[in-house]
């Protein structure tokens, strides 16, 4: 179900993986990378409501979903303050938090009353 490749997350971080593209399978850091797209995918798509149906591919992934998703690799990947701050409004659920993710994704939350 991956929504961004390895070869996108590494042209947007600038990570310079090395090996035969699009798989990077000689560098040391792409088990890593693979692991943080699927974390920073959940986060994401755990964050949109009502889920998308049917799922997004790779192919038709709205551009802010697959920019958020990158954004939050790069957190998971940093681990700063800024970062742990953007990845816990998320996880809040608070459409109104201050994060540049939520900012990407506010418009994909259908409002619940609670």
């Amino acid at each position: 179900m991956a929504l961004v490749t390895v070869a996108q997350v590494n042209s947007a971080l600038r990570l310079d993986l090395q090996g035969d593209a699009p798989g990077f399978s000689a560098d040391e850091r792409t088990p890593d990378v693979e692991l943080k797209i699927r974390q920073a995918e959940d986060i994401v798509l755990d964050f949109i409501q009502p889920k998308p149906d049917p799922a997004w591919t790779t192919d038709d992934v709205p551009g802010r979903v697959s920019a958020a998703i990158i954004l939050a690799v790069s957190y998971l990947m940093d681990e700063t303050d800024a970062g742990n701050e953007a990845l816990s409004a998320l996880a809040g659920g608070d459409p109104n938090a201050q994060s540049p993710i939520v900012g990407l994704l506010r418009r994909l939350r259908t409002p619940t009353l609670a």
